[in-house]
């Protein structure tokens, strides 16, 4: 019989006094309150403003892709005009975005309109020489990130950078995970979604849902990455 992964993530019962380099006004008695301070004691999530974090806000796309890939280590490039989607000189997320666009991190249905076309260079005989995709579409960075998506990418960007000792790290065992609303998950995040649960980075909800479509706030998106950080050591 599959069990439920239907664990909701719980309330710390006991507030740590540990002190913290950032700590935030509006989160010393959220249950999320350590794992946001280690994360911005490191330097992956940053405040609001004015001492605030605004734990219980929406996370963006763009925001958790730079959470996840300075969690897993996957470093930023230079941002190419042209070759980063709706992304402009002026966004921020643009190093990130083209970083993880040229290893083939971000999957087309997180792409609007997306398109793929390969352009090959070819020396002065008209040989190939070369070849690499150029992508089209849009992001949208800065759109809510859904909890499936938020799902995918931290999995997939997590299994990028394992080797051969890490990879030991992460159960692979997800057949016995499961949600009472699988059939809404999207065919292209489900895996991810059950690897994430096998490996506590994710929890379902009290009811036994998952709630893919649901917007992930900047509290759990914390809570996850600092869950992924101590399970690959």
């Amino acid at each position: 019989m599959k069990k439920t992964a239907a664990a909701v993530i719980s309330v710390s019962m006991l507030m740590t006094s540990a002190a913290y380099a950032a700590d935030f006004n509006d989160t010393t008695n959220h249950w999320a309150r350590n794992e946001i301070s280690i994360l911005s004691d490191k330097g992956i999530v940053n405040g609001v403003g004015a001492g605030w974090f605004d734990p219980d806000g929406e996370v963006t796309r763009a925001q958790y892709l730079k959470m996840v890939m300075q969690a897993v280590g996957i470093p930023t490039v230079e941002y190419r005009a042209g070759e980063c989607l709706d992304a402009s000189a002026n966004d921020w997320f643009g190093p990130y975005l083209q970083s993880a666009l040229d290893k083939g991190l971000i999957p087309q249905e997180m792409v609007a309109g997306y398109k793929g076309i390969v352009e090959i260079e070819r020396n002065e005989a008209g040989e190939a020489i070369a070849s690499k995709v150029k992508y089209s579409g849009a992001f949208n960075g800065g759109i809510s990130i859904s909890r499936e998506e938020a799902a995918y990418l931290t999995m997939s960007l997590c299994q990028y950078t394992l080797n051969a000792s890490t990879m030991t790290k992460l159960d692979m065992n997800v057949d016995n995970y499961s949600f009472r609303d699988d059939a809404d998950i999207s065919a292209w995040t489900l895996s991810a979604v059950k690897l994430a649960a096998a490996n506590g980075i994710i929890n379902g909800m009290e009811n036994g849902d998952f709630d893919p479509a649901g917007t992930t706030t900047r509290a759990q998106a914390a809570v996850m990455i600092n869950r992924l950080i101590n399970k690959l050591g």
